[in-house]
């Protein structure tokens, strides 16, 4: 009888926890995608929502979407007009950037973390508040007042965490809970495309993407769905402000200023007067081989570690120079990959990046994305783009165009034939995202014995063959079909 109790006992148990695990999967996914992803057809994506603040908006994809809460992200785009910043926010996801257009300044905030960046200079404020000493030490006590005064000079420089400059082709990486802002520091607007990976296992809440913001509010509210009904208040606006001001030092007054509570700039603010921050000087056009692969070879001399740490981890990579393109066709285009060999941080956030660059008589070879799902975002000019299901069924044969994105589910093979030089980033949800080809010198019906082919298909031998080696590339071909395109492949292989 005692055995059967402990039994039920742990039957129940064992009961509860699986209950607890499937309950934690599904939450925030709605009824028709908890079993399935309904993926049958898929359609070309617009921006559905616009959050307008003092100096640009915020362009968002509704999040609810079949496809994109099938592929577990959330994308928008960021637009911040000359002189404008973009005020401290973090995310409970991993976030992955593409700076689209323009060029600026950014930090980010990772707790632990020391500040290393330190102004040269004392703030004019300081500068007095010296003299005000140096008037009192002349009265009495001068060795005292010497020495408050040289370590008030140290104190009152600004001293911060890491700021980088970021411009047009580089690819972002922010950690979860990372506070991180922008400034433009260009004559244009900056314009920077972002996903929130909220199916990544580094997020423990629903998959619904939370911003969190140090500071700002939004009247208009956030993301589509239940937080849009109501303005949003940065972090500080929930804590009483005698709270706010003990922890700070400060008295209730300035405590309540930093609430913003009257505040309705919005997220992207614009800064009056000059924006002086420590940073180094911007770095060259294109970076060099040493900058992007500062340690070296593995066990290198260099190597000491530190490279290594979250703190001094790189978190950008441009991918727009073409020296550093992965496959490169001087008269069809160039694809340049950015994964966790060449970005280390892309391996904690668990995503990677492709950019693209094809001209208007290219293709990109049929393939399919073996490990991850992709997003493709359009940059410019314009494509047809075909996917085909695992059913074989063709679930989208639709021209995409500059600010459109298609949801590409993994598995789901698809081609992209260029209209007018079409330009793309991609976004996809591993480190090291794999792909295969089904045409091409490396692909699937390439590796495949002659007498699987013929009679996989009914086929002849011959035109096994013609199958098998007619296509000599890897990823780009041309578009246009017939004996001409043959010979310019054997030119060009």
């Amino acid at each position: 009888m005692i055995k059967l109790d402990h039994l039920l006992v742990a039957t129940f148990g064992v009961l509860l926890v699986l209950n607890g695990c499937l309950a934690r999967q599904s939450l925030g996914v709605p009824p028709q995608l908890r079993n399935e992803c309904n993926l049958d057809n898929l359609d070309v994506l617009q921006a559905t929502e616009t959050i307008k603040s003092e100096a640009g908006q915020i362009e968002y994809w509704d999040h609810n979407h079949p496809q994109i809460r099938c592929a577990g992200v959330s994308v928008s785009r960021l637009v911040i007009e000359q002189g404008g910043l973009y005020l401290p926010t973090f995310f409970s996801s991993p976030k992955i950037s593409y700076v689209v257009q323009g060029m600026g300044i950014s930090g980010r905030v990772i707790p632990g973390c020391a500040e290393t960046f330190m102004d040269s200079q004392p703030m004019q404020g300081q500068q007095q508040e010296q003299g005000q000493q140096g008037q009192q030490g002349q009265e009495g006590q001068q060795g005292q007042q010497g020495q408050q005064q040289q370590q008030g000079q140290q104190g009152f420089r600004d001293m911060h965490q890491k700021v980088e400059h970021v411009r047009h082709g580089d690819v972002i990486a922010i950690t979860p809970g990372s506070a991180h802002w922008i400034y433009n520091t260009g004559d244009q607007p900056l314009v920077i495309i972002s996903l929130l990976d909220i199916a990544n296992y580094q997020n423990q809440l629903d998959r619904n993407p939370r911003v969190f913001r140090l500071a700002g509010s939004n009247p208009q509210g956030g993301f589509g769905g239940p937080q849009q009904q109501q303005p949003q208040q940065n972090m500080l606006n929930g804590f009483d402000p005698q709270v706010l001001a003990q922890a700070l030092k400060i008295d209730v007054r300035l405590a309540q200023e930093l609430q913003n509570k009257q505040d309705n700039r919005g997220n992207i603010v614009r800064v009056r007067g000059p924006f002086q921050v420590a940073r180094p000087p911007l770095r060259q056009s294109y970076e060099s081989e040493k900058w992007r692969h500062p340690r070296g070879p593995p066990q290198s001399p260099q190597d000491n570690g530190l490279e290594e740490t979250i703190c001094s981890m790189r978190t950008h990579e441009n991918i727009d120079d073409p020296a550093r393109a992965d496959v490169y066709k001087p008269n069809l285009g160039r694809v340049t990959s950015v994964n966790s060999l060449t970005l280390p941080i892309l391996q904690f956030v668990r995503l990677s990046a492709t950019r693209g660059i094809i001209q208007g008589n290219a293709m990109v070879l049929p393939k399919y994305n073996m490990n991850a799902n992709e997003i493709l975002y359009c940059t410019r000019g314009q494509a047809r783009i075909q996917v085909v299901n695992d059913n074989g069924q063709n679930v989208l044969d639709q021209q995409v165009q500059k600010g459109q994105l298609v949801v590409i589910p993994q598995g789901f093979a698809y081609v992209v034939q260029s209209q007018n030089n079409f330009e793309w980033i991609s976004f996809k949800t591993n480190a090291n995202a794999m792909i295969s080809t089904l045409a091409g010198r490396t692909s699937a019906l390439r590796a495949l014995p002659l007498e699987v082919l013929t009679n996989a298909y009914q086929i002849s031998l011959e035109e096994a063959r013609r199958i098998k080696f007619n296509t000599l590339e890897t990823t780009l071909t041309h578009a246009r079909s017939g004996q001409q395109q043959l010979i310019d492949q054997i030119v060009e292989a």
